[in-house]
């Protein structure tokens, strides 16, 4: 190819991957899913994987099954120990009732006393009455508390089971496995990667001397060679702050030194019935600002 050919496919190229007419901008774009790392919140032994790679999952579906050794037992523990404050809540209850019996049968006996109605014998046993009720019911009384807590315990003790069943959070495709069965976890340590199939969205850069005729929220037109004819709609999400060089894996050697922004598109029906798929290379249209 002569030098005069070759410049010649150079601006085309350019010309194609970066065109902009007086009112609308046209990109080349990719289209990206969102890669999510599903973890565990608390350490435990993996179980069972319930999906691997490559098999699809609903929202809510199980992934993998974790356990704990000894966690049933402690949860046993903590409910019995709900029980027996629970116990003793009733007995405070008992024991308030019968101090207040206590202390007016006590109230009443002093004035008899002073009556000279009883003797002094009888009001003895009034207070002692009274004060065996008073120090019942402050051994009691710590009942209450103790039963916040160990509820609370139980509670917490059932969140750690539930947390050892990984879930889907969305629709997707099981993406990468990053553990086996019987590997011990630490928290927040990945069992498998899930791509968001249901949420593609699109990268597209744009250059230096067009990034201040558009903005986050305005709406785009993507086409695909795919569906020639049709187009989808959708809307800028996200435009970098920053600039950066070309990409050097798109462009040709001249543009890679062009600066560029990296803009985020999210088309209006997600992925638009499972036409739009990863790695697809769209076109947008954009509107330019005056």
């Amino acid at each position: 190819m002569t030098a005069s050919r070759a410049g010649a496919a150079i601006l085309l190229f350019l010309g194609a991957s970066c065109r902009g007419s007086g009112s609308t901008l046209q990109v080349s774009g990719t289209v990206e899913i969102r890669d999510v790392r599903l973890a565990p919140l608390t350490a435990g032994r993996l179980d069972r994987l319930v999906k691997d790679e490559g098999d699809s999952v609903h929202r809510g579906d199980t992934v993998a099954v974790m356990s704990q050794p000894g966690l049933d037992a402690l949860i046993g523990q903590r409910r019995a120990q709900a029980r027996a404050a629970a116990q003793r809540v009733a007995e405070v209850t008992a024991a308030q009732a019968d101090s207040a019996r206590a202390a007016n049968d006590l109230a009443r006996a002093e004035q008899l006393r002073r009556q000279n109605i009883i003797s002094q014998q009888q009001y003895d046993a009034y207070q002692a009455a009274a004060a065996g009720a008073a120090a019942r019911l402050e051994a009691v009384r710590a009942a209450p508390s103790e039963s916040a807590a160990a509820s609370a315990a139980g509670a917490g003790a059932l969140a750690t089971r539930d947390e050892l069943t990984i879930t889907a959070p969305d629709d997707g495709i099981v993406l990468t496995r990053y553990a086996e069965p019987g590997e011990v976890l630490t928290a927040g340590m990945p069992v498998v990667s899930v791509g968001l199939v249901r949420h593609p969205w699109i990268r597209a850069y744009v250059g230096d001397r067009f990034i201040a005729r558009i903005r986050v929220g305005q709406q785009a037109t993507v086409r695909a060679d795919a569906y020639p004819g049709h187009a989808f709609h959708g809307r800028i999400t996200e435009i970098a702050p920053q600039a950066e060089f070309t990409p050097r894996v798109a462009l040709t050697e001249r543009e890679r030194a062009d600066l560029v922004f990296g803009i985020k598109v999210e088309t209006a029906g997600g992925d638009e019935g499972g036409r739009l798929k990863a790695g697809m290379p769209v076109t947008l249209e954009l509107p330019l600002l005056p």
